[in-house]
């Protein structure tokens, strides 16, 4: 899964660097710092799966002590970049479209750091227990940092902007893979596999179905960004 994230993250996000014909506007220090911290985020997971993998507990650990330093970084930087695309009022490199109404376009990184934050925190908690602990790191990747990606990945694809709802399917497919593969290789299903991806997906369509779209959240992003 750490591999197929990275896959994600690159085919999202490289097709308007390679190609920035289609950009409207250029990468910025923040949007490059929080990319750069994404990727080591990203580089490190897959360190760590593989360290697991290997039975290396100790050095494990030792490494994600460090790695934890990161998320702070990447939270606070997301949560910069994301507020500043709300006041310009458009994605710099064109793929989302939030023009129409950027305030509601706010809601799903917004979203998305809760969700990582969040996740993270309860994995490094849980981090003697090794089955909740990894299987809430993964769902942080998941849930947490894909959503971004597959949404770039869509907007820069030629398929026209009202098929966007069709994010849904991959993210549910990665949310609930580790429950199949529980069910494969366990014969049964970790609760956090299930619960955890049930609750996440129930999130991401209440912010948006119901919460983006509210009044409530335009007040509350526009003293957000004012």
């Amino acid at each position: 899964m750490a591999i197929c994230a990275i896959v994600i993250a690159v085919l999202g996000f490289a097709p308007s660097g390679l190609d920035p014909t289609a950009r409207r506007g250029p990468l910025t220090p923040l949007v490059a710092t929080h990319a750069a911290t994404s990727i080591a985020w990203l580089a490190l997971f897959f360190v760590q799966t593989a360290l697991a993998a290997r039975r290396q507990i100790d050095l494990h650990r030792r490494l994600g002590a460090v790695t934890m330093l990161l998320a702070p970084v990447m939270i606070i930087s997301g949560y910069m970049v994301a507020i500043a695309m709300a006041r310009r009022g458009f994605d710099l490199s064109g793929d989302l479209g939030i023009d129409a109404d950027p305030l509601l376009g706010l809601v799903n990184p917004l979203g998305d750091l809760a969700t990582f934050g969040i996740l993270v925190a309860g994995g490094y908690w849980y981090r003697q227990r090794r089955d909740v602990h990894k299987r809430l790191m993964l769902l942080a990747i998941v849930g947490g940092l894909m959503l971004a990606p597959l949404a770039h990945l869509i907007g820069h694809s030629p398929l026209p902007r009202e098929t966007a709802p069709i994010i849904l399917i991959p993210i549910a497919l990665f949310l609930f893979a580790s429950a199949a593969y529980d069910r494969v290789s366990l014969g049964r299903i970790h609760p956090v596999s299930l619960w955890g991806a049930t609750v996440i997906l129930i999130w991401d369509l209440l912010r948006n179905v119901a919460i983006g779209p509210s009044a409530a959240w335009h007040q509350f992003a526009q003293w957000l960004i004012s």
